[in-house]
């Protein structure tokens, strides 16, 4: 691909779209875990930085202290546009950090191929005996290649386009923009 410009993204969600499908699965999961003292998030950096703070925001004004955040740093793709494999930064303290009696939600930006948030859930699962499940604000259809679907997403895609804004990036840009959008040139 060419360099690209913001004049190349063709807008799919805007932010109020974005908000009120936040605010939707919110809900959906305060109330699959209200029966627990509290939860575990765990935020894969840096792509999932503007959803959960927005989706831990909603959280919290659902149930104020209910939920406890615990960020992982995540490469998968750096700056270049396939997957260069994954590695876990940060995993070796959740054992010490985690409230192990309680469920723990992985949050990302995306599932694309499945291969981060699998590698995750599966590291968390060995040091906890409570559910591992996953949220993310874009489930991606185009490349999976494992059999691995999001317990919450707010919105989905089955083509292999690329998109960018609301943490996702192209080559490390776009990530802040306030909307989702594609990549169409």
């Amino acid at each position: 691909m060419k360099d690209i410009t913001v004049s190349d993204i063709e807008v799919l969600w805007d932010k109020n779209q974005i908000d009120n499908e936040i605010s939707r699965i919110a809900s959906e999961i305060d109330s699959r875990v209200k029966n627990y003292d509290s939860v575990n998030l765990i935020p894969i950096l840096s792509g999932s930085v503007m959803f959960v703070s927005d989706l831990m925001s909603q959280l919290e004004n659902l149930r104020p202290g209910f939920y406890k955040m615990f960020p992982l740093i995540v490469k998968s793709y750096g700056n270049e546009l396939e997957s260069q494999g994954t590695k876990i930064y940060g995993d070796e303290f959740l054992k010490d950090s985690l409230d192990l009696d309680s469920p723990t939600i992985v949050v990302d930006d995306l599932m694309d191929t499945g291969e981060t948030l699998l590698k995750v859930s599966q590291s968390i699962a060995k040091i906890s005996s409570k559910e591992v499940l996953t949220a993310v604000l874009l489930n991606k259809h185009g490349k999976r290649k494992h059999v691995i679907e999001p317990d919450y997403y707010c919105f989905s895609l089955n083509d292999k386009s690329w998109v960018v804004g609301y943490g996702m990036d192209y080559k490390g840009k776009f990530r802040g923009l306030n909307y989702v959008g594609t990549i169409f040139n």
